[in-house]
């Protein structure tokens, strides 16, 4: 076994290089981390002054606040309107009060009437009697409403001209989404993210963050009490996003540099230093030719071990010269471009020119020439006869590649005198004529015995799959028989996925389904397809499929431009087949060649054109629902094969059913063997679900259904394999994907029942506020594609359905319960009334919803 040779040299370069790379890499390290040290220190000061920036603006805004309730109350005081008509004087004055800070003010009268903001009822929906008693005059006070607005109350007396009091002017800052005020405290100091929390209470009054800003990268936090006038003690917490390495990386890198290139210096000098003073004189001793030893102790025992080897090169020449003159065989040896390196005698005898040529081709004759360059190219057993019709003599030469002390391979060729047995067997063969009706007897004898091989397999043959036979055999045959032949430029896996239908179509679902290895790499290469290729294809298609082993797997595979072609076949008591497949590797100047483990390798020169191909997004989720299909597991493996997500579900019931898993899906594979009404229901009730005719789904069958409903929906039928899989995801992914989440995980489904385009808008919108999600149908004709997967389902009608069908899906699932809006006529007892006037409102459709939810719980 060959050694690799290390360079002594090379490897103290290596060394130093690696020692210099660890000093540079430490002092880089040092200097960026006091770079970041300082600059940490620096920004936290500079945070300290951004503190008080964003005080003054919280401030400065409450003032603002102020002023507008000053110019309020003394619009109220000093102008001349009819009682009752106080908003419509103060929003005349629409400039002051929508460009302060006030959000909606409340005015309560000493004669027990108050005024209301109308803005009011856009941030809280409770009644302000229980907000004002706790208001403080001339103080801001924060408060939380029971539906979760956050507010700062400021409370203002209204005195008359004459000092006496005439009531109260009560205003409000809204804390929830104030995009004024939060735009305001970023902006006043250039910071990321601010909050505003009471500290005794433990409640965040203002919680925001700059858009642009990316809160998962690290930030600095300064927390201090927040100076203001609100009767609380709030806290005001700001975060500025730290300073990015890349920016210290910047300011530090000429320094970086420049120590760099001090130590690549120091590096390349050591490098001189070592090579002058070391190396230069070990390799003027190793060149210099002499028998005596050299004065260096190191070397002296490897000149011994040479001078030994010298002799013992030389004892062995001498013994090969003798058998090269003793053997009645001619030897030739060449080197790797065929060069003649050495004739023995008898060679020299029968090539008189050889020892003037340069190369083996220069004397040999041109029917030698292809052996010759096969065993320059490493093939074993390669065999030629050649006839020396001016000897007389018949030689059979053989050819053995080999390796000699260059490392490159050679050529021995030894020709054998068989001029005696090419006689004697000449002889022999015209005692023993073959008869040439045994000659044509092949096909027929062939035929018979490929039809006794199918009527002895363990599974029973059916006369459908015995016609699809003989169809697909014929028409191979014709495939064959054509002259003319029509070249296309197709991808490599469409010929597999088109071939694998038609042979399954052909012989039916009864045949058994081969394991077709195309990745989608090969599948996507375009190659020149003509009937000859098709026609090999399909037939190892076929006896893949009707073999009697426990692997039927067909593996493509490129190597550079020759496609091999690898199937597990049992071909020995087959003859059909090898006789067919001989046929079309002739047209197609292809080879064959017998594994070690009996598999067929076929390999075949292909003539191929660019195209693109589609690149599969790593990372897509799909959902895979098997039911019946019979090789689910290999499903299951060709998409976890492809990078994607999988979750397996065993029916539909089981994907309906499922309580977690993936929110979203790319697509939905729904598998089936011979009775797709399964995969029809299930891709109606994901229609009805989601409300889309066109959705992400597949189905996977071995042969394509016939239905109309296969309109809807993509298909992939045949021997599925990596590439088609990869082809029809690609097509389905360009569809929006599927959020199949569970409706109502935390308790019964609710089926929307009817209704116009602006009613359902409205119910959606009240149900989405509530937090509960539905399925809508146009009418209750679909109720079992639903029902079948939530039998204790709330169904609310939005307008009468038909009696006869209410009362048989009572009677199929008793445990749904009927809710109705509106009265009809004949209305059963067994649906539940809550009737609402139209237009319905919102707090209509709340107080439905709640009333249903306390009903069933």
């Amino acid at each position: 076994m060959a050694v690799e040779s290390i360079s002594l040299q090379h490897r103290l370069h290596e060394k130093v290089f690696f020692l210099v790379g660890v000093v540079f890499l430490s002092v880089t390290l040092v200097v960026l981390y006091f770079a970041d040290t300082l600059t940490r220190a620096a920004t936290e000061e500079h945070l300290a002054l951004k503190h008080r920036a964003v005080e003054q603006a919280f401030n400065g805004y409450l003032a603002r606040a102020e002023d507008e309730m000053r110019f309020i109350a003394q619009d109220l005081v000093l102008s001349d309107y009819a009682p009752g008509r106080e908003l419509d004087l103060l929003f005349s004055h629409h400039e002051v009060l929508f460009s302060g800070g006030l959000d909606f003010f409340y005015i309560q009268w000493n004669d027990a009437t108050s005024a209301m903001d109308p803005r009011a009822r856009l941030f809280t929906q409770v009644d302000f009697q229980t907000l004002l008693p706790q208001g403080q005059i001339n103080r801001w006070v924060s408060t939380l409403t029971e539906d979760g607005a956050i507010l700062l109350m400021f409370k203002h007396k209204l005195l008359s001209k004459e000092q006496e009091n005439l009531g109260f002017l009560y205003g409000f800052i809204a804390l929830n989404d104030n995009l004024a005020l939060v735009s305001e405290l970023l902006g006043s100091a250039q910071i990321s993210a601010v909050r505003i929390y009471d500290e005794a209470s433990g409640h965040a009054l203002l919680e925001e963050s700059s858009t642009d800003i990316d809160l998962s990268m690290p930030t600095l936090t300064s927390r201090q009490p927040l100076v203001s006038a609100v009767q609380a003690n709030l806290q005001l917490e700001i975060h500025q996003q730290e300073v990015l390495f890349s920016s210290i990386l910047a300011r530090t890198f000429p320094a970086i540099a420049a120590l760099g290139f001090v130590l690549l210096c120091f590096y390349f000098g050591v490098k001189q230093l070592v090579r002058r003073r070391v190396f230069e004189p070990l390799e003027a001793l190793v060149y210099r030719h002499q028998e005596t030893l050299s004065p260096f102790s190191e070397l002296q025992a490897i000149q011994q071990q040479n001078q030994q080897y010298e002799v013992a090169i030389k004892t062995k020449d001498q013994r090969f010269a003798l058998l090269m003159a003793s053997t009645d065989s001619a030897v030739i040896f060449s080197n790797e471009v065929a060069e003649v390196a050495l004739l023995n005698d008898e060679a020299k005898r029968l090539f008189a020119d050889a020892e003037k040529a340069r190369t083996l081709f220069d004397f040999m004759p041109i029917s030698c020439h292809q052996s010759i360059q096969e065993a320059l190219k490493g093939q074993v057993g390669v065999t030629f006869e050649l006839t020396m019709a001016r000897l007389g003599r018949i030689y059979q030469w053989q050819a053995y590649s080999f390796r000699h002390e260059g490392a490159y391979r050679g050529v021995l060729l030894v020709g054998r005198n068989t001029t005696q047995e090419t006689r004697l067997k000449w002889q022999l063969e015209q005692l023993q004529p073959l008869s040439s009706a045994m000659k044509r007897k092949v096909d027929t004898d062939a035929i018979l015995n490929e039809l006794r091989y199918l009527s002895y397999l363990p599974a029973p043959v059916t006369a459908k799959q015995l016609q699809g036979w003989i169809v697909l055999f014929m028409s191979v045959l014709d495939d064959i028989r054509r002259v003319e032949r029509d070249v296309v430029y197709l991808p490599l896996g469409e010929v597999f996925w088109q071939e694998s239908v038609r042979v399954i179509e052909a012989m039916g679902t009864e045949t058994h389904c081969a394991l077709l290895d195309c990745s989608v790499d090969v599948g996507a290469r375009v190659v020149a397809v003509d009937g000859n290729l098709r026609g090999l294809v399909r037939t190892l298609l076929m006896m893949v499929m009707s073999n009697d082993m426990s692997e039927r797997r067909l593996t493509a595979r490129f190597n550079d431009t020759e496609l091999e072609l690898t199937a597990m076949n049992d071909m020995v008591s087959r003859p059909l087949f090898y006789r067919m497949i001989s046929m079309l590797l002739t047209h197609l100047g292809g080879r064959q060649k017998t594994l070690r483990n009996h598999a067929l390798q076929l390999s075949i020169s292909m003539e191929e054109s660019e195209a693109e191909q589609d690149v599969l997004t790593q990372g897509k989720s799909v959902a895979w629902v098997s039911n019946d299909y019979p090789d689910a597991d290999e499903i299951m493996r060709m998409l976890l094969r492809l990078g994607l997500q999988v979750e397996e579900y065993r029916s539909a019931d089981s994907f309906f059913m499922r309580s977690r898993g993936m929110a979203t899906f790319d697509a939905i594979l729904i598998g089936g063997d011979d009775d797709c009404q399964v995969q029809m229901d299930m891709t109606r009730a994901l229609q009805l679900k989601y409300n889309r005719p066109q959705l992400p789904v597949v189905w996977i069958n071995r042969i394509e259904p016939v239905t109309p409903f296969i309109r809807q929906v993509f298909t992939l039928s045949g021997c599925p394999f990596d590439y088609s899989l990869h082809k029809v995801l690609a097509d389905t992914f360009a569809l929006e994907r599927m959020a199949p989440t569970q409706v109502n995980e935390s308790g019964p489904a609710w089926v929307m029942v009817g209704g116009s385009r602006i009613t359902k808008a409205i119910w959606y919108t009240e149900l989405k506020k509530c937090e509960l999600s539905a399925q809508w149908l146009t009418d209750l004709s679909s109720d079992s594609v639903v029902l079948s997967y939530h039998s204790d389902a709330i169904v609310v009608l939005l307008e009468p359905p038909p009696p006869l069908l209410l009362e048989a899906i009572q009677e199929a699932f008793p445990l749904v319960r009927f809710f109705a809006i509106q009265r009809w006529a004949d209305m059963p007892d067994s649906v539940a009334l809550f009737e609402m006037a139209q237009p319905y409102s919102s707090d209509q459709i709340r107080y439905f919803l709640q009333d249903v939810v306390q009903k069933t719980t």
